[in-house]
């Protein structure tokens, strides 16, 4: 079994929020001051800020390889929805949140468009760092010219700790998405506490980067 499968089965889910993300919140004006008509947000499990997008959007879409938080999610906000197959891909699609469930790199711009905005709070932090730079480039390709992708990471001693969720310096995101677009770095905050402690880290610095594609 997956080990993110294994996670969610048995409960350890310490990833996910039980409220709207308070970055996402605070730098909605970036993604969203274009006229955005979809974003897309990978790995998004059952993310509530799915539901806070999607009532100033039109369509919110995200894809996870996990089912159950796919399943959980519709249930538990009491959304409609029905399952499509596409492709390798499965479809759970109400009438403002469409998520996929399988693999992120099955997923492509000729079945399913590109987007306007893409907001990552909690998929690259979960990618190991071999597979960081054709994860960048796959959302790239998701994304249109002058697309925005709001992206949250962590960044943190891995020799003190190894993920995930997985350190991503601020100098590798510049590494793997420079070529593609302009980076800002919008706001760092030191997020330590006594549970990160406890494994051996002395401090973990989150950072919202905005990048816009060129």
């Amino acid at each position: 079994m997956d080990q993110w499968e294994l996670r969610w089965q048995e409960g350890r889910i310490g990833f996910h929020l039980s409220e709207v993300n308070s970055y996402l919140i605070r730098h909605s004006e970036h993604l969203l001051k274009q006229k955005v008509k979809k974003i897309f947000v990978p790995l998004c499990g059952k993310s509530l800020d799915l539901l806070w997008l999607s009532r100033r959007i039109k369509k919110v879409v995200g894809i996870d390889y996990v089912r159950q938080p796919i399943e959980e999610f519709f249930i538990e906000n009491n959304l409609k929805y029905n399952i499509q197959n596409v492709d390798q891909l499965e479809l759970f699609k109400s009438d403002s949140i469409e998520i996929y469930h399988g693999d992120f790199f099955d997923l492509k711009n000729h079945k399913i468009g590109q987007f306007n905005a893409i907001y990552d709070r909690a998929s690259i932090v979960a990618i190991e760092a071999e597979q960081r730079r054709k994860f960048a480039d796959h959302l790239i390709d998701l994304l249109t010219e002058d697309g925005i992708i709001l992206l949250i990471i962590l960044e943190y001693d891995q020799n003190q700790m190894y993920g995930p969720p997985y350190s991503v310096p601020f100098s590798e995101v510049k590494n793997i998405f420079s070529k593609h677009g302009n980076i800002q770095l919008l706001e760092t905050i030191d997020i330590i506490d006594e549970r990160f402690r406890k494994k051996g880290l002395d401090r973990m610095l989150e950072r919202v980067i905005k990048i816009t594609k060129k």
